[in-house]
């Protein structure tokens, strides 16, 4: 069968010619498309050395400084506040701005597999602590940028990853607030609090000031002495387990790891120069290691306090007077 004749110079449906002019409108867009990808490597790479610095990305900056150029309140706000939340603190003139966010992912270095007296395992309450910090300085900058007076509500997300099984990561998440000026930081320092909103209006009437957030973490490493590896070992080594009885040594360790985490929050807390720590929060869990020590199978506790709390000032000048209504405090039942 013949195919039918197509009349010359006419192209075949579906096929480019194997020659193709470019208009000077496809070229035009072909140069945008190879600037803007020169662009979107340049922001990567800056936001790389940013995030390298301890500081944002470029995208999430621009869009604060958006938000922040905005005089009063911003057009549309962004908040995890709860509506009694809200209708609470806008009674008192606080103004939600956005959801600020502060994140660090962190991996964990070397360190020995066991130890053979108790001490702390600086390695891991080092990584911790760095790692949080970078976060809070992170959610900081944030909140700076969109021109807040502080935060609140904050709460910490901590994470973990398949493929980075050595890494540990913390997420810090609030709502970023503007106050009325009798509620501003006399030095004028942008405050963090893990209170909700309901309990920061209360502190204020009660003339107490937050002034940030203190949080320590410690990582005690315990060996098994030889009266408790007797008392876990059932049978073996004339062991004693059938007896009640305390194992003093982790029981030790678990007060040393408390007493590092909270001395550490405390002298943060002075630093801040606050009268007291309110809402602190506690998260203790360990984790046994199976070593042979001395030709001895032992069952050694590592133990991880975490502590974190709001640090507080008395301030006579936040009294009730200073509040703008009285709304009725409502319980949820």
């Amino acid at each position: 069968m013949r195919l039918a004749e197509r009349p010359r110079g006419e192209s075949v449906p579906g096929l480019m010619p194997l020659f193709h002019h470019r208009s000077e409108e496809e070229k035009e867009a072909e140069r945008k498309r190879a600037e803007a990808a020169v662009l979107a490597d340049q922001e990567a790479e800056e936001s790389r050395r940013r995030i390298e610095a301890g500081g944002l990305p470029v995208a999430a900056e621009a869009r604060l400084r958006e938000l922040a150029s905005s005089e009063g309140k911003p057009r549309l706000f962004t908040s995890d506040l709860s509506v009694n939340e809200f209708t609470l603190l806008a009674g008192f003139g606080v103004k939600p701005l956005t959801q600020v966010m502060g994140s660090s992912i962190y991996n964990v270095g070397w360190q020995p597999v066991y130890y053979n007296v108790p001490t702390e395992v600086t390695v891991l309450s080092g990584a911790f602590n760095t790692c949080r910090s970078l976060a809070f300085k992170r959610l900081t900058e944030e909140a700076q940028l969109a021109r807040a007076d502080a935060v609140v509500g904050v709460r910490i997300l901590q994470g973990a990853h398949e493929w980075a099984a050595h890494s540990i990561e913390f997420v810090v998440v609030g709502t970023a607030v503007r106050l009325p000026p009798h509620m501003h930081h006399p030095e004028g320092e942008t405050v963090l609090t893990d209170l909700s909103g309901q309990e920061f209006v209360q502190l204020c009437k009660a003339g107490v000031r937050p002034v940030g957030i203190a949080a320590h973490t410690s990582v005690h490493y315990v060996p098994a002495s030889w009266q408790t590896v007797r008392a876990t070992s059932g049978g073996a080594f004339g062991g004693t387990a059938w007896v009640n009885q305390e194992l003093r040594d982790f029981t030790q360790g678990v007060y040393d790891a408390r007493e590092k985490a909270v001395g550490t929050v405390v002298y943060q807390a002075e630093q801040l120069g606050a009268d007291g720590i309110v809402g602190v929060q506690i998260e203790e869990h360990g984790r046994t290691h199976a070593v042979r020590r001395n030709m001895v199978d032992c069952e050694d506790l590592e133990v991880t306090f975490h502590v974190m709390g709001t640090a507080i000032r008395e301030d006579a000048s936040l009294a009730d007077s200073h509040a703008r209504a009285k709304p009725i405090t409502v319980l949820s039942l």
